[in-house]
């Protein structure tokens, strides 16, 4: 079950409303359960997430040479990826956006010195024109009011040669394996703290809908699932203009 939204846009920004809807439920999920706390399988899942984006990044910046790239996440929340890239890749210019002020001070405490956080909305990126080398957005699209205002953001603050990439969930996979387990009584003896039903997800996402969302002038490069091909619960996807 999804929000069912009735969330607006107002200057291309989202409205107070839905702004103090996302504080409250950032407060509700802790995503330090997610990567650590979790269900075994859950914690794999996500982690095979966060290497999938550190391996798309190094091969990148080995291909083209590059020297201290800009590196962006938008929707950075308690800054879980970018650790993972400062782990990995070296660079001096890594940046984190997200809205949620709790969210960000748990980034900042992370992260320390090693990115720059600023506090702003996916839809209206503070960023110049062609001004990153390389833009993540990770499990951040199902929660936006208009995920192809997002998409053009990501668009805008790419290089021309730039590489943008994105990830989301497989809802409907998700959903379903959900029911199922629900079915036969064991989804409170594997997810005991996890809720069946997401209501944080404002739009049920996959594949095809991700499609419905590119801009024309946005070229689906490469699609990795995760954790494999046969249990598509995540997708990476690559974007070029």
């Amino acid at each position: 079950m999804h929000t069912n939204t009735t969330f607006k846009l107002k200057d291309s920004r989202p409205d107070e409303d839905f702004i103090e809807w996302n504080e409250k439920m950032s407060r509700s999920f802790n995503q330090e359960f997610y990567y650590k706390h979790s269900n075994p399988l859950i914690i794999w899942v996500e982690k095979k997430r966060l290497n999938s984006i550190s391996k798309l990044i190094k091969k990148e910046i080995e291909e083209t040479k590059l020297i201290d790239p800009n590196i962006l996440e938008v929707g950075c929340g308690e800054g879980h990826v970018l650790e993972e890239i400062s782990s990995k890749i070296k660079t001096k210019n890594l940046f984190g956006l997200d809205p949620l002020e709790n969210w960000l001070q748990k980034a900042k405490a992370k992260l320390g010195t090693k990115a720059r956080l600023t506090k702003g909305f996916a839809e209206d990126l503070p960023f110049d024109n062609n001004s990153m080398d390389i833009v993540i957005c990770s499990e951040v699209l199902e929660h936006v009011i208009d995920p192809q205002i997002v998409l053009n953001q990501l668009k805008r603050v790419i290089k021309p040669d730039g590489l943008i990439i994105v990830s989301i969930p497989n809802d409907r996979l998700i959903d379903t394996l959900k029911e199922t387990l629900d079915i036969f009584k064991l989804y409170n003896k594997f997810f005991p703290k996890i809720q069946k039903d997401n209501e944080w997800h404002i739009h049920s996402f996959n594949l095809t809908l991700l499609k419905k969302f590119l801009p024309t002038d946005l070229k689906t490069q490469k699609i990795i699932t995760i954790p494999y091909p046969l249990l598509p619960l995540r997708y990476t996807v690559t974007l070029r203009k």
